[in-house]
């Protein structure tokens, strides 16, 4: 359900929701399947889709944001540089050059 509407920036009561369960439930499956949160995975998603996006195509950063459902490409910006420790421009230069 991740893959099919993570660029919608579903909220973890969306997705509980659509599971037809409880927040407690979800969030003890997800930590007993995957070792995270749901909203960790989530985040995890939509960070791959971007490492994805960034390295496979030459669409600009603003592009890639919305894509993978942020408004505001500042905002991804700082999500990106958090969870790798580089900015998506210098990560994507990073990966190319290597």
């Amino acid at each position: 359900m991740i893959d099919a509407h993570f660029r919608e920036n579903w909220s973890v009561e969306r997705y509980t929701a659509a599971l037809a369960t409880t927040p407690h439930l979800l969030a003890k499956a997800c930590k007993a399947a995957f070792g995270m949160q749901v909203k960790e995975l989530v985040n995890e998603r939509r960070l791959l889709e971007a490492k994805r996006l960034l390295l496979f195509t030459v669409r600009p950063l603003e592009d890639i944001a919305y894509e993978i459902g942020f408004r505001d490409p500042a905002y991804f910006s700082r999500f990106f540089r958090l969870r790798t420790g580089m900015a998506p421009s210098e990560w994507r230069r990073s990966k190319l050059i290597s």
